[in-house]
């Protein structure tokens, strides 16, 4: 990953309902947006199913616009259990064809989901594919607050330790719900310290409900160093009621000034 200006925070498309993808383009280059993250699967622009004369309309306009760094998948992380199943082959399909696409774009990760937390004697069924061959990195979201606990946590840290191609995307607002049920700063410091070097991509995740709470500042305490040297990219995710190109932009600027203070204020 390429060092970028200090602070920089991207924009996830999911803000903006129903934009299409040469206004994003257009937007993100009018706000001086240094990068885009994209909702790839079917409830996004559905990158999978696109023809060849679409994907290549778009790669040439990527080519002069702000870049795609990374897209976000509908699949889950479960999705990839026991290999040789039938839904196993769906997803595996479904993830090479998103990654094919997502090529063209020039983008070097893609996000799946981890909803739920996979239950100890699931992991050995664990088999995500390998998206070196098309130059990208799997990310990882932890979307279940226990995924930042105990077990699970110690879990996925030994799983991301022996498969390649692998890193974590963490949301602010996941990690604020898991600091709701924890109570406390330090033990989940103490626990997001134990992912900070499988973390490579940060959401600053407004639900609508701000970015005051406990669990959106101990992200940008671990974290914020990281993304001001390169380590980790970060981006802004607006998902509120109104999801209008003005209310989102009119957020992302909150949530810049907001991420760059935290970094000033430090530890």
């Amino acid at each position: 990953m390429t060092r970028r200006t200090v602070a920089a925070v991207g924009l996830y498309s999911i803000g903006i309902r129903g934009i299409e993808m040469e206004d994003l383009f257009a937007l993100s280059t009018a706000y001086q947006i240094p990068f885009l993250h994209l909702r790839g699967g079917q409830r996004g622009f559905d990158l999978a199913r696109r023809d060849t004369t679409t994907l290549d309309r778009w790669a040439c306009r990527a080519q002069s616009s702000p870049p795609i760094t990374a897209v976000t998948a509908d699949l889950d992380l479960a999705d990839f259990n026991r290999p040789g199943t039938q839904a196993y082959r769906r997803a595996n399909a479904e993830l090479d064809r998103l990654a094919d696409a997502t090529a063209l774009l020039g983008t070097h990760s893609v996000r799946l989901l981890a909803r739920r937390v996979i239950e100890q004697r699931e992991w050995a069924g664990i088999a995500l594919p390998n998206l070196a061959q098309y130059g990208m990195t799997t990310l990882i979201e932890l979307h279940d607050p226990a995924w930042f606990t105990g077990q699970p946590l110690a879990s996925m840290a030994a799983y991301l330790d022996r498969v390649e191609g692998l890193a974590l995307l963490i949301d602010t607002a996941q990690v604020h719900s898991a600091y709701l049920r924890a109570g406390s700063l330090n033990s989940l410091g103490d626990d997001l310290a134990a992912l900070e070097r499988h973390t490579r991509v940060v959401h600053i995740s407004d639900n609508g409900y701000g970015l005051t709470g406990g669990g959106h500042r101990i992200v940008a305490q671990t974290f914020g160093r990281a993304g001001d040297d390169g380590h980790v990219e970060v981006a802004f995710e607006w998902t509120g009621a109104d999801r209008s190109v003005q209310e989102c932009m009119s957020r992302y600027r909150y949530a810049v000034r907001w991420w760059r203070s935290s970094l000033e204020a430090g530890p």
